[in-house]
């Protein structure tokens, strides 16, 4: 938003959304890429990481409290989709003229964003998160440089994210 405002234009112009410009089969195509790469990301990078397929750590749906739960159900898909998806595709690919380093470049900070996610001081566990997230954000990083569309992407993403917090409240509500 900073950006936006401090170059004179709106959050929508820095991303290029185009009122009309989206179909329900892009956002359902584009969803379904998101959902299969970025699983075959995660089965690729425990492989690599842990030689296990699938690697599934019990932090990464760990229980808390209800109410958090809650709240995490009804902010993380939208806020993640406008906040990273705004950063990493208005800011960092549309900014950058080099085709290749327009992808590249914000593709891989996009991944090391969710190293972090949940932040555990373990280099193997940072490294299995930046793998696992890798192809699928340098995949969103060139589709948006080739068609110039965030929505498809934004609401793939937020899709993802609302099954992420689905699982994180079904298993507070019912731990163990």
């Amino acid at each position: 938003m900073l950006v936006a405002k401090n170059s004179g234009l709106t959050y929508w112009k820095v991303i290029n959304y185009e009122k009309g410009k989206t179909n329900a089969s892009q956002i359902i195509v584009m969803t379904l890429i998101i959902l299969g790469v970025g699983i075959a990301g995660m089965y690729l990078a425990g492989l690599i990481c842990y030689q296990k397929i699938p690697y599934a750590p019990s932090v990464m749906i760990a229980p808390v409290p209800v109410i958090f739960a809650v709240v995490n159900l009804l902010v993380l898909p939208v806020t993640t989709a406008f906040a990273e998806d705004g950063l990493y595709l208005g800011c960092g690919v549309n900014q950058i003229q080099n085709k290749a380093v327009a992808i590249i470049v914000p593709g891989i900070l996009f991944a090391l964003q969710h190293s972090f996610i949940p932040l555990l001081i373990d280099p193997l566990f940072m490294l299995y998160r930046f793998l696992s997230f890798l192809p699928l954000t340098i995949l969103l990083c060139w589709n948006y440089h080739k068609n110039r569309n965030p929505l498809p992407i934004m609401i793939g993403h937020s899709a993802i994210d609302l099954m992420t917090a689905a699982q994180i409240l079904a298993t507070s509500m019912i731990p163990g």
